[in-house]
């Protein structure tokens, strides 16, 4: 036995104390056809995290999974764990020990661990690897790489900022300048300018996924600046808008309830079409046996395909003025009628 191999296999008799919920055995080594003419009944998935799951991004992906369980697509149960927190190597040990259980037919590292996957995806072809975002190549065969842009919908938050800014300068706190961050402040600033040529935008990263303490002095300076909206890219700000009594907007979930008085709406991230298109490849491949054979492109939906919309005003609902909301309501309908194409612009924005 290799010394790699050697590893793996020492690394799956740790799952006990990685998984969430605990394994019972290994599944039976049966061809796809032989699963196929059985009847697939049920489909596991673990769930890799580089943060907490309480974090929307991975939150929402969970809820996603749930609604599509719910369905039972193909007339199967879909149920799964997760690992949180881990990077690296660590990160690796958790792909490995899911897939030596031998139970899990998809493994969802669900952010930049395209460099893991490829360490092991040939070691294990009956699993179907996903992977999210930036950070990523494009691996093919069972190596599924998908992005979740949702900058048309930022771009309707943007339309908002735009129309109701007092001071004519907005403001957005993010992570890292990744492509799947810049296409949503990129989105939010052309929104707002598309309604507002005079306003200037100002954007800071705080190069973390997860650091609200910093996202929130990093608003501060923000509203230093004149910023009196600012988009919520991380988890942070709205502590300092509230504060100084200005106002923002949430990421991947309706954050209304996390500050009532500043968040006027939300961008709301659904991964239902890339989880349906997942589930699909894993259910042609075990109905007809034939090898996983994904693109080496990044797979991604749109807003008309049910990819993110907008959450609800809730008690802003009766402060943003009618105009303001008849605007963002025809823009919506242009985009998802396909009459406002809302460009896909990844570079880094810059501050005005």
């Amino acid at each position: 036995m290799s010394r790699s191999r050697l590893w793996r296999v020492l690394a799956g008799v740790m799952v006990s104390a990685m998984l969430l919920s605990a394994c019972s055995g290994a599944a039976t080594e049966v061809s796809p056809t032989e699963e196929a003419a059985a009847g697939q009944t049920e489909l596991k998935i673990a769930i890799i995290a580089g943060a907490t799951v309480d974090e929307a991004w991975y939150k929402s992906l969970m809820q996603s999974i749930d609604r599509i369980a719910a369905n039972k697509p193909h007339g199967v149960t879909i149920t799964y764990d997760y690992t949180e927190n881990v990077w690296g190597d660590d990160a690796e040990r958790a792909i490995v020990a899911y897939a030596e259980t031998g139970v899990y037919d998809i493994i969802w590292a669900a952010s930049s661990y395209s460099d893991q996957v490829k360490n092991v995806m040939d070691e294990y072809p009956g699993i179907l690897f996903a992977y999210s975002g930036s950070g990523n190549e494009g691996l093919g065969r069972n190596a599924y790489w998908n992005y979740n842009h949702i900058h048309e919908c930022a771009y309707l938050l943007g339309v908002i900022a735009g129309l109701m800014t007092e001071s004519d300068v907005i403001g957005a706190v993010a992570g890292f300048p990744y492509d799947d961050q810049n296409d949503v402040l990129n989105g939010y600033i052309d929104g707002a300018k598309a309604v507002n040529q005079d306003v200037r935008v100002k954007v800071t990263f705080i190069e973390s996924w997860w650091d609200p303490p910093k996202a929130k002095e990093a608003t501060y300076a923000l509203i230093a600046a004149g910023a009196d909206y600012v988009y919520a890219e991380r988890y942070g700000p709205f502590e300092a808008l509230a504060e100084e009594g200005k106002y923002g907007f949430g990421q991947y979930e309706d954050q209304f309830e996390l500050s009532p008085k500043v968040v006027v709406a939300s961008t709301l991230l659904f991964w239902d079409p890339v989880v349906e298109y997942i589930v699909e490849e894993w259910w042609t491949h075990k109905t007809t046996g034939e090898p996983y054979n994904a693109p080496t492109e990044p797979v991604w939906f749109t807003m008309a395909e049910g990819a993110c919309d907008i959450a609800p005003y809730h008690d802003f609902d009766s402060v943003i003025p009618q105009e303001v909301k008849d605007k963002v309501a025809e823009t919506r309908e242009a985009i998802l009628a396909g009459e406002l194409q809302v460009p896909l612009r990844v570079e880094p924005p810059v501050s005005d």
